[in-house]
């Protein structure tokens, strides 16, 4: 098994995953949008566009509008989630000691350490918590269970599995994983060096985490969890600067617009065509 997860699965999960995300990604782009399909009230130029689609992505515009509670879970759930994936980068290639880079806070390397692991522990807590909620309102909530598909709770409990055991390897110093072990093995990996011999890969809660992140990796360009990258393509259409308006609708100059040849003509209009 160690060779098989730690070993092989690696490289066939970064593979499959760049693939999928790559083939996702050019369907998208590859698509013809037959109708413009620009959402109103319209953006006037690119910095209007960019600032709405960043208030979508980051911090949930529209579902803080039209669902407080479950904007709540929905926000909780997706900043744990960054600052843990942020916090495996950093943590792993800094070894814990990014805080003590920073020069005019005077954080010592130890103290560092101490900061990534409480930090690490009280976001992994936070995502825990929010799944916990997401998975009861879908469970529950009979509006919620109407729209829920059996593959939605799903997922939900299988993050929750995998979460739950990075906590456990958080929270009982047993299984405790140091940062060095972990550098070690991804610089290892990365210079297709053998790895079974490590003393990381003896943690069975290690083996269990890892293989489901590479379980999670392998179906990710397949699944709803796309909608990371979709969310972006999907606003960029409904919210990109409207360059072809139709003549008649609000905020539209209709003379303008049929002075270049677009919508209705003035002479057809008055037919009422």
């Amino acid at each position: 098994m160690k060779l098989l997860i730690g070993q092989i699965l690696p490289y066939i999960t970064v593979t499959l995953f760049t693939l999928g995300i790559l083939y996702r990604l050019g369907r998208w782009a590859g698509a013809r949008i037959i109708h413009n399909i620009t959402l109103s009230p319209w953006l006037q130029n690119n910095t209007q566009v960019a600032v709405r689609i960043g208030s979508e992505a980051f911090l949930f515009r529209n579902l803080f509008r039209f669902d407080l509670a479950l904007w709540a879970g929905a926000f909780l759930m997706h900043f744990a989630l960054l600052n843990i994936l942020g916090g495996h980068i950093v943590g792993f290639g800094f070894l814990g000691e990014q805080f003590a880079l920073i020069p005019f806070l005077g954080i010592t390397p130890e103290l560092s350490k101490e900061m990534s692991d409480l930090l690490g522990t009280v976001f992994g807590i936070l995502l825990f918590v929010a799944l916990l909620y997401l998975l009861y309102r879908r469970l529950a909530l009979t509006h919620v269970k109407q729209v829920t598909r059996l593959s939605d709770n799903l997922w939900l409990v299988y993050l929750l599995v995998l979460v739950g055991v990075g906590n456990i390897m958080r929270l009982v110093p047993a299984f405790h994983i140091e940062y060095e072990l972990v550098r070690d093995y991804i610089v290892a990996l990365a210079l297709f060096q053998p790895v079974v011999h490590m003393e990381l890969l003896n943690s069975g809660f290690f083996l269990t985490h890892y293989l489901l992140v590479q379980i999670l990796l392998i179906v990710f360009p397949y699944s709803k969890l796309m909608h990371l990258f979709g969310m972006f393509a999907e606003r960029w259409i409904v919210n990109r600067v409207y360059h072809d308006p139709a003549p008649g609708l609000p905020n539209v100059d209709v003379a303008a617009a049929r002075a270049a040849g677009i919508g209705v003509p003035a002479d057809a209009a008055e037919e009422g065509v």
